[in-house]
C-alpha cells in the first residue's frame, strides 16, 4: 500500500507530511517512557521482519496481490509509539533506497500505515484481550486487530484522495475497490500476524508489550523456552530467510491500492516500457525521483536474481536505524537525570 507521487496533489502531500511529522515526533516523546534495555534490539528485530514481511505480495484475486502492512504486529509487540517509529522507519528505507513509495507521498504513507494502522491496531487489540483471553487468546486478538487496522489504513487513503485525489475516479468507486482487496489482504495480515505474535509469546512472553500492559488475568504464565539472547538470534534469522529467501516466491502482480488506481488503464508496452493510457488514478502517478538508484525495485543494478540480497541488505538497514533511533531516545530520557 505504497502511494505513489502524484495520486494526490501537493497542497494534500504536504498536509500529510507534517501530520507525519508531528506523530512520530510525539510517538518519539512518549517512546521515551517505555524504553529498557531490551527496547533497541526488539525495536531493529521488528521493523526488519516488517520490511522482510513486506516485500513477499500474496495473491488475493485474479491479477491482485497484498502484503503485510504491520501495524497491528508492531503494536501488539513492541507498543503503538515504537510500533509507529518501527512501521515509519521501514517505510523510509523503502523510499529513500529501494524507490517503493514515492518520495512526496512519503507523509501519507506514513499516516496510513504507521499512524493509523498502528493506533487502529492497538486501540482494537487492547480492548479485545480480556475479551477473548480465555478463548484463543493473543492469537484470536492479533488476526481481530491485523484484519480491521488494515482497513482503517486503507481507509487512510481513500479520505487523502477524496482531499486531493488526481482525476480520474470518484472516490466512491475507489472507496469500494480500497475496502474489497484490503479486506481479503486484511485476512492474509491477520494470519501472518496471528502466527508470528504466537509465535513470539510461546517463546519469550515477557517481550510482548500488549501483554506486559494489559490486566494480570489476561497474561500467560511467564514461561521462557528460549533465552533472551536465542530469542533474538532466532527472530533474527527468521528475517533473513523471509528477505533472503521468500521474497522470491512473492506474486508480481499489483497490489490493492495499486489495483485500485490502475482500474480503467489500458496499458501499452512504448519501448520496452510500460505506459498506461485511459481513464484511471494511475495514469498520473509520477516516475520515482530515485528509480535508477542500484537498489531500486529490489534488485542490484537491475539485476533480480539478486533480490534476496538487496532484501537482507534492506532488513539490515531498517534494524540499524531503529536500533540507533531507540538508543538516541532513551539518551535523551538519562539526560536530564544526570544534571547536577
Amino acid at each position: 500500500m505504497h502511494m505513489s507521487d502524484g495520486i494526490v496533489d501537493a497542497p494534500t502531500s504536504a498536509i500529510f507530511a507534517v501530520l507525519a511529522v508531528a506523530g512520530l515526533g510525539y510517538a518519539a516523546w512518549r517512546a521515551r517512557a517505555e524504553l529498557d534495555e531490551r527496547a533497541a534490539p526488539m525495536a531493529g528485530l521488528v521493523a526488519a521482519f516488517l520490511f522482510a514481511a513486506q516485500m513477499v505480495n500474496f495473491p488475493i484475486l485474479p491479477g491482485v496481490s497484498g502484503h503485510l502492512l504491520g501495524g497491528a504486529l508492531a503494536a501488539i509487540l513492541v507498543g503503538p509509539y515504537v510500533g509507529a517509529l518501527c512501521v515509519a522507519i521501514v517505510l523510509v528505507v523503502q523510499a529513500v533506497l529501494f524507490a517503493d513509495g514515492g518520495l512526496t507521498a512519503l507523509g501519507t504513507n506514513i499516516t496510513n500505515m504507521a499512524l493509523i494502522g498502528v493506533a487502529a491496531g492497538y486501540l482494537i487489540a487492547r480492548p479485545l484481550l480480556p475479551v477473548l483471553s480465555r478463548r484463543g487468546g493473543l492469537t484470536a486478538v492479533a488476526f481481530l486487530a491485523a484484519l480491521l487496522a488494515t482497513l482503517c489504513a486503507a481507509l487512510g487513503f481513500v479520505a487523502e484522495y477524496a482531499i486531493g485525489g488526481a482525476a480520474g475516479s470518484t472516490v466512491g468507486a475507489v472507496t469500494g475497490y480500497m475496502l474489497l482487496t484490503h479486506a481479503l489482504i486484511g485476512v492474509g495480515e491477520g494470519v501472518i500476524t496471528a502466527i508470528t505474535v504466537t509465535a513470539v509469546v510461546n517463546a519469550r512472553p515477557d517481550l510482548v508489550y500488549l501483554l506486559r500492559h494489559s490486566a494480570p488475568d489476561a497474561r500467560p504464565s511467564a514461561r521462557f523456552a528460549v533465552s533472551l539472547n536465542g530469542f533474538l538470534i532466532g527472530f533474527a534469522a527468521v528475517a533473513v530467510v523471509v528477505a533472503g529467501l521468500l521474497s522470491y516466491a512473492a506474486s508480481a502482480q499489483p497490489d490493492g491500492l495499486d489495483a485500485t488506481t490502475r482500474r480503467g488503464c489500458d496499458v501499452l508496452e512504448v519501448d520496452g516500457a510500460e505506459e498506461l493510457t485511459g481513464d484511471c488514478v494511475a495514469r498520473n502517478a509520477e516516475d520515482h525521483a530515485l528509480a535508477h538508484w542500484p537498489l531500486a525495485d529490489y534488485t542490484v543494478d537491475g539485476d533480480d536474481r539478486l533480490t534476496g540480497v538487496a532484501g537482507v541488505l534492506g532488513a539490515a538497514a531498517a534494524f540499524a536505524v531503529l536500533f540507533v533511533l531507540v538508543r538516541v531516545i532513551r539518551t535523551g530520557r538519562r539526560a536530564p537525570a544526570e544534571k547536577p
